[in-house]
């Protein structure tokens, strides 16, 4: 389900933020918001609106390696990493009133 711009920007500096306090490192909030465009075109692409997170993420490291990001090395983005931003985006979209279903 796609939101309104403003509330994903929202979602991205929240996410961002999160990830900086938990792990120490620093993910920008653009490169958060361009993961949650890919994750929205991938799900439909896919005709799978309920993908799950281990899924998504495969896709999502395809589709960020195909545009350049630095993928499986280290410092780099993974699944793993994609995954947890997924239970992030998540967490933020119940909090602001749009929970999503995943399989």
């Amino acid at each position: 389900m796609p939101i309104d711009e403003r509330l994903a920007a929202e979602g991205a500096d929240w996410i961002a933020e999160q990830l900086t306090e938990e792990y120490g490192g620093f993910i920008s909030a653009e490169v958060i918001d361009a993961i949650m465009e890919f994750e929205l075109e991938i799900r439909e692409a896919t005709g799978d609106p309920l993908l799950p997170h281990a899924v998504m993420a495969t896709h999502l490291l395809e589709k960020l390696a195909a545009e350049g990001a630095p993928v499986g090395v280290w410092g780099g983005v993974n699944e793993v990493l994609l995954q947890e931003i997924l239970h992030l985006e998540d967490e933020f979209l119940a909090m602001a009133g749009h929970p999503r279903k995943i399989r």
